[in-house]
C-alpha cells in the first residue's frame, strides 16, 4: 500500500504584518512558500523572513517537500 503525503498549506506564525500589524501566515503553492496576511492579503516573500523564523515557521518547512533535483 502506498503511502499519502500530506501536509498542511498554511500556518500561523507570530510575525507581524507590516501593513496591519496582523499574525502572519506561512503558506506553499505547488511551487513556492510565502509569506502572507490573512486579515488584509497582503503577500511577502519569504526571504524576508526566514532570518526571524519562529518555531511555527520552522515546524511548517520540515513538512514543505522539497525537489533538489
Amino acid at each position: 500500500m502506498a503511502a499519502w503525503f500530506s501536509s498542511p498549506r498554511d500556518a500561523q506564525t507570530s510575525l507581524l504584518c507590516p501593513q496591519c500589524g496582523q499574525a502572519l501566515h506561512i503558506a506553499r503553492s505547488c511551487h513556492e512558500v510565502f509569506m502572507r496576511c490573512p486579515a488584509c492579503a497582503a503577500q511577502f516573500p519569504l526571504k524576508e523572513y526566514i532570518a526571524r523564523a519562529d518555531e511555527a515557521m520552522e515546524d511548517f518547512l520540515e513538512q514543505v517537500y522539497v525537489d533538489r533535483m
